[in-house]
């Protein structure tokens, strides 16, 4: 009787060692792209201590003057919102005007074999923000993070937990 709850055991322990790999590559691609949308969500990036939000949008000129807004009458009235203005008015950082869904946000994927979870995006410019390049300013969306570590094992340990039950 013990040596058939042995045989179970080990039967058990075969499969899962060779199942964990493949449940530990499809949660790191879940928990990946859901912590890639929710960085846009908080216009931030989620370190595990706290959210380092977003620089805003440059509204001033190189003389210091406000760009979103028209200065004289001669094509608008004075000290309303001109055409930039209006265009970036309420819309998130990072998210394009009249893109319809082709956003950044969106262009997220994710390819897996045992050993990595690679995520892609065919936007060029995703590298750019990510990592501040040039002119633009560090809008970090993807990296290490604490706060998607714990995440990843809370959600590992649940699935193995619910295996060994």
């Amino acid at each position: 009787m013990a040596d058939g709850n042995l045989k179970d055991l080990q039967r058990m322990l075969n499969r899962l060692a060779k199942d964990l790999p493949i449940e530990t590559a499809k949660i790191i691609e879940v928990e990946g792209l859901g912590f890639i949308n929710k960085n846009f969500r908080d216009q931030g990036f989620n370190t595990g201590s706290g959210v380092k939000t977003w620089d805003d949008r440059k509204t001033k000129d190189k003389a210091g003057r406000n760009i979103t807004h028209y200065r004289t009458n001669r094509r608008g009235r004075a000290g309303t919102l001109n055409k930039y203005g209006r265009k970036i008015e309420g819309r998130a950082i990072l998210v394009g005007h009249k893109t319809g869904g082709d956003k950044l946000k969106n262009s997220f994927r994710a390819r897996r074999s045992l050993s990595m979870v690679k995520f892609i995006t065919y936007k060029d410019y995703a590298k750019t923000h990510n990592e501040g390049l040039g002119h633009h300013p560090e809008r970090r969306f993807m990296g290490p993070s604490a706060y998607l570590d714990k995440k990843i094992a809370k959600k590992l340990t649940r699935r193995l937990d619910r295996r060994f039950k």
